[in-house]
């Protein structure tokens, strides 16, 4: 009772960088380490999640934002610590007009990152088993696979990686992980989280660059997906980057359909290196109003 009434008495703030259900916020306040600043016009959290810090927003309107942004992320950077992240990330999801919030956004050194889609199977089927062809082999992870499956994280991602630290967390949080061995080398990969209710995350899903286009991607989707069936989940759910084009074809190809989309941005933990980008973009700058004059 006292935790229902909780939720229900917690202000509500119409533009948000991304929607959250009552319970959401709450799951997000309780996860140690969270630092949360709020007041009668707005809120901020700072959390710390799977490797990184997650900032998320809230206001009464844009006015307000304005105002307390600035404001609010000068107090909580206080807390970030370079540590424990690499970077600081922020999505927006169902912003109507972004154009108003990038100048707020890259004033705190938030420049966008790139765009992510999630991405929901909806009926998946436990008598679909997946089947591999001759010289391929999928067998359950052991620890002994990490490093392997590190490097392929980090290789087929290139400039869209989340981080050393990120794979660390999502480790910490697998289920099931399954590899995908052609010739006794493992190509592929998949690595599931819990299912809740009835539906299950898929954490990751990687093949490693030099055996791209053979189709191994689809196979360990495949599986990460029957093994949720397999498990009594109806729904999987997977998070894709757009920028990676077979991978939402990948999706949809086996069933996956567009849930939702956002755009991340980013901004380093590092301040040096802030200061260093600051200082480019005043040259360019320069440049740009006076020319080539010399």
């Amino acid at each position: 009772m006292n935790q229902r009434q909780r939720i229900a008495e917690t202000q509500t703030f119409p533009l948000r960088n991304v929607p959250l259900r009552p319970r959401e916020r709450e799951r997000l306040l309780q996860i140690p380490g969270t630092v949360h600043l709020t007041n009668e016009r707005g809120e901020m959290m700072l959390v710390p999640l799977r490797g990184q810090y997650q900032i998320h927003w809230a206001y009464s309107d844009i006015e307000a934002m304005r105002v307390l942004f600035p404001k609010m992320w000068t107090q909580i950077r206080k807390k970030v610590d370079r540590n424990e992240a690499d970077h600081v990330q922020m999505d927006l999801v169902g912003v109507p007009n972004r154009d108003w919030f990038d100048p707020m956004l890259n004033d705190a050194d938030f420049f966008k990152f790139a765009e992510w889609m999630e991405m929901i199977h909806p009926d998946l089927d436990p008598a679909k088993v997946p089947e591999f062809p001759d010289g391929v082999k999928m067998r359950r992870a052991t620890d002994g696979d990490l490093d392997p499956f590190s490097k392929i994280w980090s290789d087929s991602y290139g400039e869209l990686n989340d981080g050393e630290r990120t794979f660390e967390a999502i480790v910490e949080e697998v289920t099931w992980a399954g590899a995908l061995e052609r010739d006794g080398k493992i190509v592929a990969f998949a690595m599931n989280g819990a299912v809740e209710g009835s539906e299950g995350e898929i954490l990751a899903v990687c093949v490693a660059p030099d055996a791209w286009g053979n189709g191994y991607g689809r196979l360990v989707l495949a599986a990460a997906a029957y093994r949720h069936a397999s498990q009594g989940a109806i729904r999987a759910r997977i998070k894709v980057r757009p920028d990676i084009k077979q991978a939402l074809k990948t999706c949809a190809d086996l069933g996956f359909r567009f849930h939702r989309a956002g755009i991340e941005y980013r901004r380093p933990v590092d301040e040096e290196a802030i200061r260093q980008a600051r200082e480019e973009r005043r040259v360019v700058g320069v440049k740009a109003r006076f020319g080539g004059w010399r």
